[in-house]
C-alpha cells in the first residue's frame, strides 16, 4: 500500500492516490462502506453498476470478530468471503453508524459492538481477526469512546487516557507484529486519540512512530449535536457559534504536524458540508456511510451538481420549508392526493441518471415504504451512491481547480437533520432509534 500526493500542500487541496496493488482511490474520497460483509441493501451486481464506486471497502471489526473462527477455517480472507470482487478491503474498529452504547475499554482491551452485543478483544484477539481476515490494511487499536454521546464532554483526564491506553495497545501490537511474518506483512493505520483536546492530540502526534505506518487514522473526536455550535463561525439563525475546540478549530494545528506522504482518515464525519470543511484542513479520506444514513431513514438526497464555472444555487431545488436537497420517504398523504399525475411521472431527481431515476417514480418509490417492500430502499440505496460519489467527483474537482470555498459555500446548506436520521425506516439497523418518522419530521421543523 502506498499513498501518491500529488499536490504538496499540508492541508487545502492535497490531491492524491491511494494505491493497492493495482487498485487505486483519488483523494479527497471515500471507502466503500460494508455492513455484514456487503453494501446494505444492494447485492453486488447491482451496486457495481454504481458510477465512481470506490474501490476499496470500509469493514468495520466487529463483523469480523463475529465471524472469526469461520473465517479461519475458510484461510482465504476477507475479500473472498464476501464476496467483494477485486476490490481491497481495510478493517476499522468502529462502525461509524451504531456508536456504542457505554464506555467499555480498557488497559488492555477494545471492546466492539456486534448483533449480540459487546465483544471486548484484547490486542493480541485483535491480531487474530486481522489474520484470520488478511485485510489490505487494519487499523491499530484505539481508545475512541471520548467521540461517543456519553463522553461528550470528555475532560482532560478522559483525553489524556485515550492517548496513553492508545498508545498501550501499539506498543502492544507492535510486540505481535515482530513475533509474526505474517501479520508484519499487513500494512497498519495508526490511531491518533485525545478527543477535542488539542494539547493531548499534539502529544499523541509528538510519541508516535509513523515510520511503521501505511495510513494516519485521526478517531476520538466528539461532534456537537444538531443545534449546538459549529465550530467554525457558521451563522444559525441570528447568531453566529464559534467553539475552539470543535475538531474543525483543531485540525488546522494537527495536520501541520502529520507527515505529508500519509494518507489521512477522519473518524465520525459524514455531513457533505463537514466533508468539504475537513478536506480543505487537510483531510484525505471518510468512512462513505453517507448514502446507508439516509436510505436507512427513507431520505432521498437531491444533490444538484457543482461545476467550476456555475456553483451558484439552483432555484429549482429550494422549497417553501427550505428542504430542497431532500425527500423523505413515503411522502405526505396530502401531497399524493394533490399531486398524484405529477408524482407518478416524476423521479425522485429529474437530471439524475442513476437506475431509479430513470426507471421509477416519486409515487412508485413511496409506494414501496408504504408496503414496506425490500425494493424501495435498494432504489434509494442506488440513488443515494449516485449522487454522493458524485459529490466526491465534484469535491475533487473544486480541490483542482482551486476553488474549494466557492464549493464549501455551495454545500453548507446540505446539513441533514439529525433526528431524521435517528428513524430507522427499513428496520435493519441495531442500534437506532424506533420512534416514528412524523414524530421525526415535526421536531425537525
Amino acid at each position: 500500500m502506498r499513498f501518491q500526493l500529488q499536490s504538496a500542500a499540508i492541508s487545502a487541496n492535497r490531491l492524491g492516490k491511494l494505491l493497492v496493488s493495482d487498485l487505486s482511490t483519488d483523494t479527497p474520497g471515500c471507502f466503500l462502506y460494508t455492513r455484514y460483509g456487503s453494501v446494505p441493501f444492494l447485492p453486488p451486481d447491482i451496486y457495481e453498476c454504481i458510477r465512481s464506486l470506490p474501490n476499496m471497502a470500509f469493514v468495520p471489526m466487529f463483523y469480523i470478530a463475529e465471524r472469526k473462527y469461520v473465517l479461519k477455517k475458510f484461510h482465504r480472507g476477507l475479500v473472498s468471503f464476501c464476496g467483494l470482487g477485486s476490490r481491497a478491503a481495510i478493517i476499522f474498529q468502529t462502525d461509524p453508524v451504531d456508536p456504542a452504547p457505554v464506555c467499555a475499554s480498557d488497559k488492555r482491551s477494545v471492546s466492539v459492538w456486534a448483533t449480540g452485543g459487546r465483544i471486548q478483544l484484547s490486542v493480541e484477539e485483535y491480531t487474530e481477526c486481522v489474520l484470520a481476515s488478511l485485510p489490505s490494511a487494519y487499523q491499530t487499536p484505539v481508545d475512541n469512546e471520548t467521540a461517543l454521546p456519553v463522553s461528550k464532554k470528555a475532560g482532560k483526564k478522559r483525553c489524556s487516557n485515550s492517548v496513553i491506553r492508545t498508545g498501550g495497545y501499539l506498543e502492544l501490537l507492535l510486540q505481535e507484529r515482530r513475533n509474526n511474518v505474517n501479520l508484519a506483512k499487513i500494512p497498519v493505520w495508526v490511531s491518533l486519540a485525545g478527543g477535542n483536546d488539542l494539547q493531548w492530540r499534539l502529544n499523541a502526534i509528538k510519541d508516535m512512530d509513523f515510520s511503521v505506518a501505511s495510513g494516519i487514522i485521526l478517531d476520538g473526536f466528539s461532534l456537537p449535536d444538531e443545534g449546538d455550535d459549529l465550530g467554525t463561525g457558521e451563522e444559525l439563525g441570528n447568531k453566529t457559534y464559534v467553539n475552539q475546540s470543535h475538531w474543525s478549530n483543531l485540525l488546522p494545528k494537527i495536520c501541520q504536524l502529520l507527515p505529508p506522504h500519509l494518507p489521512r482518515f477522519l473518524a465520525g464525519v459524514w455531513q457533505p458540508h463537514d466533508i468539504a470543511i475537513a478536506t480543505r484542513l487537510g483531510i484525505d479520506l471518510f468512512d462513505g456511510s453517507l448514502p446507508y444514513r439516509l436510505t436507512r431513514s427513507a431520505i432521498a438526497w437531491i444533490y444538484p451538481g457543482w461545476s467550476s464555472h456555475n456553483n451558484k444555487h439552483e432555484s429549482i431545488y429550494r422549497s417553501s420549508d427550505g428542504r430542497h436537497f431532500f425527500i423523505v420517504f413515503p411522502l405526505d398523504e396530502a401531497n399524493i392526493t394533490t399531486l398524484t399525475e405529477t408524482l407518478y411521472t416524476s423521479p425522485i431527481q429529474a437530471d439524475c441518471d442513476c437506475f431509479a431515476c430513470t426507471r421509477h417514480t416519486q409515487g412508485y418509490i413511496s409506494h414501496l415504504h408504504v408496503a414496506k417492500e425490500m425494493l424501495g430502499p435498494m432504489l434509494l440505496m442506488i440513488h443515494n451512491s449516485h449522487q454522493y460519489y458524485r459529490f466526491f467527483d465534484d469535491l475533487r474537482l473544486a480541490a483542482s481547480t482551486n476553488r474549494l470555498e466557492d464549493f464549501i459555500q455551495f454545500v453548507q446548506p446540505m446539513r441533514f437533520p439529525c433526528d431524521l436520521l435517528a428513524v430507522d425506516r427499513t428496520y435493519e439497523s441495531k442500534g437506532v432509534n424506533d420512534s416514528t418518522l412524523i414524530d421525526a419530521t415535526i421536531n425537525a421543523s
